[in-house]
């Protein structure tokens, strides 16, 4: 009976140390070029140097958590840091692909602040861009344009210069995409801005979103795609496994993938995707470079 008791207790403290790895978000001050960002960071609180994570929305994302990845990540013991994007929800400004990478660069500056980094024990070492959907791909082109971008988790991305470039070509493309995308704008959705400003400067530009032509600029950098083998919405022949082998030409050690029996939500499995990533994160945090 006393052994029972013990093994009970043992069960019940494990649990409690189990959810108290979990912290609630806490709002913080983040800004890209004065422009404020709705941003939280669900902090580790722990008397030691941590991994750091930056989640990025999908499209057009809510305002909690992608995939919930910020409590399950933060559960196992990391920042983790979310926003959304300017010129969304309650983010302030306008919306631009550019924006968005510009956003990212923001939430970096935030975890490099020597005040914050002693405030949240945050390793600057030890810092993880993660994004789903849209978000997998600001994550990428973040990476290629900002040099502290070691880590890059992107799950079910796409490739934006794809479309793009159909739009430029294709006149009827062009419009169907552009009322799928309107309604996420305004007055109907999330997201504010000029969406016929913004396309124009895509296509002026779209090279710079290529992320196969850019690959390169991944060179060892480390980077983990995860997909899904049953998502129609990304199209993983298209968005994925071209920049998956173009990366395997020339940095095959820090180029990895993994793919679930799922479609693009990860509806099936969610503790899976979330594990992987875990595992991901902490192999990386036991790899010298």
């Amino acid at each position: 009976m006393r052994q029972s008791l013990g093994i009970l207790s043992f069960i019940l403290l494990s649990s409690s140390l189990l959810l108290s790895a979990q912290s609630g978000p806490v709002s913080i001050d983040l800004k890209n070029n004065g422009v404020r960002l709705d941003a939280k960071i669900y902090p580790a609180n722990k008397n030691q140097k941590v991994s750091s994570v930056i989640l990025l929305h999908g499209f057009p994302g809510n305002q909690t958590s992608p995939l919930g990845l910020a409590e399950s990540l933060n559960k196992a013991g990391f920042n983790t840091l979310v926003f959304n994007y300017q010129g969304s929800y309650s983010s302030e400004g306008t919306f631009s692909f550019d924006n968005c990478i510009d956003n990212v660069g923001a939430a970096v500056d935030f975890l490099f602040d020597p005040g914050n980094q002693a405030k949240y024990n945050i390793d600057t070492s030890r810092i993880f861009i993660c994004g789903y959907s849209f978000g997998g791909t600001v994550a990428i082109e973040s990476a290629m344009y900002n040099s502290r971008i070691r880590n890059i988790i992107s799950i079910a991305n796409d490739d934006h210069s794809v479309s793009i470039k159909k739009a430029a070509a294709d006149s009827v493309f062009r419009e169907n995409y552009r009322q799928y995308v309107g309604r996420s704008f305004e007055p109907s959705g999330p997201f504010r801005g000029d969406l016929k400003t913004l396309m124009e400067y895509n296509i002026r530009n779209v090279d710079r979103y290529d992320l196969v032509r850019n690959a390169e600029k991944l060179m060892s950098k480390r980077v983990f795609l995860i997909v899904g083998w049953q998502d129609n919405t990304s199209l993983i022949e298209v968005n994925t496994l071209p920049l998956y082998r173009k990366l395997l030409q020339f940095d095959k050690e820090n180029t990895s993938i993994k793919g679930f029996e799922s479609d693009h939500r990860f509806g099936n499995a969610t503790d899976e995707l979330s594990g992987s990533i875990i595992d991901w994160i902490v192999k990386q945090t036991s790899i010298k470079h």
